[in-house]
């Protein structure tokens, strides 16, 4: 069994201050296996974009099949990519079913999501259409059979943890997954106090912490998984998060380069990234941020922010028009992956601006 960690949709971040390190620092002169993503859709312009996660909370991977099934339009389906992302682009609004076929060890998932259409303009005005982003986070279920014939292989990280401190974490990780993180902590809590060499219960309090925007209440826990498991990669890239999110930047440094030795993965590259921001190491950052981008982190809007943020402080020191348009070029795909972040007023004044310099 794998640990969860928390990915960049699934938490608040509080790390702004990084972005005026970059981004403002230019304002005084400048104000897989599938794509898992459909692009011909049914017609509309909306993007449903999500996340299959394994009971573990681990991203899952894997060849595993989505479906978007309505009643007024054919099944559009497409291949989760590697991270277990899967995008439909160009939808109308309509009522949906998504449909998750992992394969014969999980549960099908089924999510439903409302896409609504527009609201009707103010008398005298042209309706313009607007297109917006919908999320939706899936958990794979194990199937009930699956599960009692395979424990060597499902259970393996639960095997000697006792049963009451067991059952408290699988309702932790039910509270978890309905949004109840204040219960989802009280029980993860009870878990530990009967069995505190408990890594999985320790990463997944860690995980509701940084949920909650508590990174300094989540540094613990997570520092004890890790010891607990040296080996495991998502409580390293949990504490490497938390230690960021504190401003403890060389801790931080240091924990996430563990964790790519263990898997390199977008995100785990794009949190090194504004880590050596905060280092104002930008050379390196620039290349973390950009290797998360290359290696299939296209939906990670928070490195298109400061990459952009880094070209932009590129661009002010050499003037060039190329280093402006590559600025702009991240800071629209940013808006466009996070179209109501709460900084996107000021990206947008930001963006005017570069259109005139590129």
């Amino acid at each position: 069994m794998h640990d969860r960690h928390i990915g960049p949709l699934q938490r608040r971040t509080t790390v702004t201050l990084l972005l005026a390190v970059v981004v403002l620092s230019g304002q005084t002169s400048v104000r897989a296996q599938g794509s898992g993503r459909e692009t011909t859709g049914n017609g509309g312009n909306h993007i449903i974009f999500g996340k299959i996660f394994f009971p573990s909370g681990r991203r899952a991977e894997g060849t595993i099949q989505v479906k978007l099934k309505s009643f007024s339009s054919p099944d559009i389906t497409v291949l989760a990519d590697s991270s277990g992302s899967f995008t439909f682009a160009n939808i109308a609004p309509d009522n949906y079913t998504i449909e998750v076929n992992a394969g014969k060890e999980f549960e099908v998932a089924h999510e439903r999501l409302t896409v609504d259409g527009d609201l009707p303009p103010p008398p005298g005005m042209s309706s313009v259409p607007t297109q917006r982003r919908f999320t939706v986070m899936i958990t794979l279920q194990v199937k009930r059979d699956e599960a009692r014939a395979k424990p060597g292989v499902v259970n393996a990280a639960l095997v000697d943890v006792p049963e009451a401190a067991r059952a408290l974490y699988e309702k932790a990780l039910t509270l978890a997954r309905s949004n109840d993180t204040a219960k989802a902590i009280d029980s993860l809590k009870a878990a530990i106090s009967i069995y505190p060499q408990f890594p999985l219960a320790l990463n997944e309090l860690g995980v509701q912490y940084l949920k909650l925007g508590d990174a300094n209440r989540a540094v613990e826990p997570l520092r004890s998984a890790t010891k607990l498991r040296p080996e495991a990669f998502s409580p390293k890239l949990n504490l490497g998060i938390a230690l960021l999110e504190t401003h403890q930047f060389p801790d931080a440094d240091a924990e996430l380069r563990d964790a790519l030795k263990i898997s390199s993965t977008p995100a785990a590259h794009m949190y090194l990234g504004l880590t050596l921001i905060g280092l104002k190491r930008y050379q390196d950052a620039q290349h973390e941020l950009e290797t998360s981008i290359s290696s299939g982190g296209e939906n990670l809007g928070q490195a298109h922010r400061y990459l952009g943020g880094i070209y932009l402080r590129l661009a002010e020191g050499s003037r060039q028009k190329g280093d402006y348009a590559r600025a702009l070029n991240e800071l629209e795909t940013y808006l466009r992956l996070t179209p109501n972040a709460p900084d996107a007023e000021r990206i947008r004044e930001t963006i005017k601006e570069l259109r005139t310099k590129s």
